[in-house]
């Protein structure tokens, strides 16, 4: 006998052509709300996706084989906390959760973001297989679902109920959900503000006493699992409440069997959104009109369109090459190209609503400028432009301040600052990408921009890692290159003036970049070394502190290491064997470098870092105990930078196999893994929390699409031989790549003997526009360093089987322009070889 009353239902019906109208009174609402404090679901994702068209606005997730966040209209705005299965047994002996039992999820089609995902436990002979996408003309999530009975069971023997939690425009408290009939079908609605969805299940919900098996009660009170399995469970479905109004509130159905007695028993259930009830309902009962079967060939006929005008890298492109491009590709904004750092909340089954702030917690499906850069780029290598130039009309149509050109530290997809922090190197990277697409449409924007670098630079409110203030590598890595490619989108906009002013204050950051960030004083290895931020201009003064963010603690400021100096080397201001960057690589690795056996090396953000789960293993935050992890970021980044300073492809291939290793199953790369035990620095202790396994995902994200990027970066990186990311007229122009002439084009090195002084630098110019066309403004450096000086040199290409007039000039530190002195006061000529061909000038200087 059921230890609680059945309640019987009074269901609103609508007639309204079948579809429902404004909600009725209901005769049996749901005690106890407004229910436990809603969290999200864990950020560890085993599926994601969407369609590949922009007519549906549905982006769905999932963890271990269940549904979490579910996000309409826009990314940043989840509206399902969980969604799964319970199954039990007839006689109501147990009850086993879906999300607990071994999973499995793969892609049957590795060129589109079609999941199948097998939950089960043969213990209690069952086993349930979901094919899971979205309806491309529609508002609505479809999960095709096949349950079956094993070992010589039945379905009759089992009761399977549908738990969906929602938690509506991203806040799981102030729901409403009643239960509607629409065209017949009984759905579960649920709304907040003009946020409304509607679930249901082609087989039909459960009758038993003529009233449906249905229900909406409050979370931790009468929602379904309290009913199932909370306090004296009786393992029965006993509720079915009409609606719950205004809390956190959860929905639960039987799945009706229609009386048989087979093996297997195939149905859909299908969850439609809209603005209206009307609508949402419409949606849903519009995909299960045209065929779950039909939908899901037009949803992979879509993938297949997307992922078959990719850049299949000359034939080396994998199956996690193709998931890392769809999966940035299922992270763009379709109603205006935003892309998000990823579809989740990191440790979001510990957070609730609100943040720390009191502000409704985002998570990740924020914008970042410098994340969507990274994935932007990443799409550009893989052959998405056209998603690639969206994102870049998003940053200065809708993110970037009109009135000043600053980008907020993110946003929300609508541009609406989320946090309103300074990033130097956000202000950059939009211009780099920019350039990247050849976008001179933008300039009048770029131009503002540019000079609130001018006018803010090179020092940076905050670095990559969003926490202190200073002169960082990374940064003003950042803030040159940008300055060079807004330098050149001027001179194809004619405003030579300002292209004169950008290429000068890059040239003098480049210049001094070593003497802000680079320290002959340090506390690790030799003492010489780029360190993470210096609070001045001088990175050998007495040691200044700085309080890290998260918890870790204050420390001297040359104490803290990271590995943004290779930004240097990957945003083209250095060369990957400069002298600088060679001394420092030994102290970076030796601070905070780990290799994972069986998987390969990763790195921590930097020494002390707190944004982490404590050494206990309990999530972040978690007060002054967090331990930052390892980052599979960085295994990227130095696989390209071995690529650099090598020339070699296969340089990079063993950080890609630890890329591949530290994934998820499914392929995803995350955030962070875990690290072995130890004490990289002294008073810095990172514990391994038993239960886990070393290289392998934390709980923070999975995937991170900044990660997902650099796989797609390192792999063409390895193909090409070179880093594809970086920009060419950056690395050009200081020197640090060689890129191979374009058609009509020969490679001309010049190497200048020239005596200088401090804060004297070289440049070379001429009789072709490439040179500058005799406009010292425009004239391009020739660079030195300690291993080279008195030669300065630079490799520009130039038009082939050409007479080329050119000189030497000096320029000195007041801005003043000294030209080299020659015999006669002529010009020096030469004539280029024939295209693709390579001639070195061998010149002394000689001033006046």
């Amino acid at each position: 006998m059921n230890s609680k009353p059945m309640n019987k239902m009074s269901i609103v019906t609508a007639a309204c052509f079948g579809l429902c109208g404004p909600a009725l009174a209901l005769a049996n609402p749901a005690p106890g709300g407004p229910g436990a404090p809603a969290v999200w679901g864990p950020s560890q994702k085993s599926f994601l996706g969407t369609s590949a068209s922009n007519a549906s606005r549905v982006y769905f997730t999932g963890y271990r084989g269940i549904l979490t966040e579910v996000f309409y209209p826009v990314l940043d705005t989840p509206n399902v906390q969980d969604s799964q299965f319970l199954v039990g047994d007839s006689g109501g002996t147990w009850v086993d959760e879906e999300k607990r039992q071994p999973y499995r999820s793969t892609r049957p089609d590795k060129r589109a973001m079609l999941w199948q995902v097998e939950t089960s436990n043969d213990a209690h002979h069952w086993r349930i297989t979901k094919r899971i996408f979205s309806d491309p003309a529609r508002d609505t999530l479809i999960q095709r679902v096949t349950f079956e009975a094993l070992n010589g069971a039945n379905v009759s023997q089992f009761r399977l109920y549908y738990l969906h939690n929602p938690s509506m425009d991203l806040s799981g408290a102030g729901d409403t959900g009643t239960t509607v009939v629409a065209g017949g079908i009984p759905y579960l609605v649920v709304s907040q503000g003009n946020r409304h969805g509607a679930l249901a299940v082609s087989s039909g919900w459960q009758v038993e006493g003529g009233a449906t098996m249905v229900s909406n009660g409050f979370v931790g009170v009468n929602d379904g699992y309290t009913d199932l399995l909370g306090g004296a469970s009786d393992k029965t479905m006993n509720f079915t409440y009409d609606a719950a109004t205004d809390g956190n509130i959860a929905q639960m159905g039987q799945i009706s069997f229609g009386g048989s007695t087979a093996t297997r028993y195939a149905f859909d259930v299908v969850l439609g959104f809209g603005d209206t009830q009307t609508k949402a309902i419409a949606a849903a009962a519009g995909s299960l009109q045209a065929g779950t079967a039909a939908i899901e060939a037009n949803y992979v006929d879509e993938w297949h369109g997307y992922t078959g005008g990719l850049n299949d890298q000359g034939g080396t492109a994998d199956d996690q090459y193709y998931l890392a491009a769809m999966t940035l590709k299922t992270s763009q904004d379709k109603s205006n190209g935003a892309m998000v750092a990823g579809m989740g909340a990191p440790w979001g089954e510990t957070k609730g609503d609100l943040n720390s702030d009191g502000m409704k917690e985002a998570g990740y499906h924020l914008v970042w400028a410098r994340d969507l850069y990274k994935f932007a780029s990443g799409l550009i290598t893989a052959g998405d432009t056209a998603s690639a130039n969206r994102a870049a009309s998003y940053l200065f149509d809708v993110q970037m301040d009109q009135s000043t050109g600053r980008f907020p530290q993110n946003s929300w997809v609508s541009g609406v600052p989320f946090w309103n922090g300074t990033q130097m190197d956000q202000q950059a990277m939009p211009i780099i990408l920019a350039w990247k697409l050849g976008r001179t449409d933008l300039w009048p924007k770029i131009r503002k921009t540019a000079d609130y670098i001018l006018a803010n630079g090179p020092r940076t409110d905050q670095e990559r890692w969003e926490e202190n203030a200073g002169y960082s590598p990374s940064t003003i890595a950042a803030e040159i290159a940008g300055l060079v490619c807004a330098a050149e989108i001027a001179r194809a906009k004619g405003d030579i003036a300002k292209a004169r002013t950008y290429y000068a204050k890059a040239d003098e950051w480049q210049r001094n970049v070593d003497g802000w960030t680079f320290t002959a004083t340090g506390f690790h290895g030799n003492k010489q070394y780029y360190f993470r931020i210096n609070a001045d201009f001088d990175p050998n003064d007495s040691d200044d502190e700085i309080t890290i963010g998260n918890g870790g603690g204050k420390h001297g400021e040359k104490w803290i290491v990271d590995g943004g100096f290779l930004e240097l080397v990957r945003k083209g201001v250095k060369r990957p064997d400069a002298p600088k960057i060679l001394e420092t690589l030994p102290e970076y690795d030796s601070t905070i470098k780990q290799t994972i056996v069986g998987k390969g090396d990763a790195w921590f953000r930097y020494n002390n870092d707190g944004y982490g789960e404590s050494n206990t293993g309990a999530n972040y935050p978690n007060g002054d105990t967090g331990r930052g992890r390892l980052w599979p970021i960085f295994t990227a980044e130095r696989g390209m930078y071995e690529i650099a300073r090598t020339g070699l492809g296969s340089s990079g291939s063993p950080y890609l196999n630890a890329l591949k290793a530290f994934s998820t199953p499914e392929g995803f790369i995350p955030e962070q893994v875990w690290n072995e035990t130890a004490t990289p620095v002294a008073g810095w202790t990172v514990t391994l929390p038993p239960g886990y396994v070393a290289g392998t995902p934390t709980k923070s994200i999975a995937p991170l699409n900044w990660a997902m990027g650099e796989y797609i970066n390192l792999l063409a990186a390895i193909k090409a031989n070179r880093i594809t990311e970086t920009a060419s007229v950056v690395c050009m122009r200081y020197n640090a790549c060689a890129i191979a002439p374009a058609s009509g084009e020969a490679g001309v090195t010049f190497n200048a003997d020239a005596a200088t002084l401090p804060g004297q630098s070289v440049y070379v110019t001429g009789d072709t526009d490439a040179l500058g066309m005799w406009d010292a403004g425009l004239a391009v450096p020739v660079n030195t360093d300690t291993d080279l000086y008195p030669i300065w040199r630079n490799t520009v290409n130039l038009p082939a089987s050409k007479t080329i007039q050119y000189k030497y000039i000096r320029k000195n530190a007041d801005g003043s322009v000294t030209w080299e002195n020659l015999p006669g006061g002529g010009n020096r000529s030469f004539t280029t070889p024939s295209s693709g061909g390579k001639i070195a000038r061998n010149d002394t200087v000689v001033w006046p």
